[in-house]
């Protein structure tokens, strides 16, 4: 019954510890109040050298991302693939099968 205790102890003293150490080496690190959290610019490990940096700017220079991060602004996303036209999806929709167009309808609701 001791080596349970013990392991028991040893276990829960883990858990208290761990999130600490996890957040070692991060950026942020949490603190009581109302802010939550510290920054730590020093406490990050990169993996990248200085040149690749600079060509990583350059490249966000030179496409214009730069700039509308630089204001505060979001990126747009990139479109994966072409997009469907009204039709295709009709045609899409015509095609499932029962079980699909009423998981759709559970999922989504009754529309409108």
């Amino acid at each position: 019954m001791t080596t349970r205790k013990s392991l028991d102890f040893s276990l829960a003293a883990l858990m208290i510890v761990a999130p600490g150490l996890a957040s070692a080496s991060s950026l942020y690190h949490p603190t009581g109040g109302e802010v939550g959290y510290t920054t730590h610019p020093d406490h990050v490990q990169s993996t990248k050298s200085r040149g690749e940096v600079m060509q990583s700017v350059e490249a966000a220079r030179k496409d214009g991302t730069l700039a509308v991060l630089s204001r505060g602004g979001a990126l747009p996303i990139k479109a994966t693939g072409p997009a469907k036209t009204r039709d295709q999806v009709q045609q899409e929709y015509l095609g499932m099968s029962a079980a699909e167009k009423q998981r759709l309808q559970e999922m989504y609701g009754a529309g409108g």
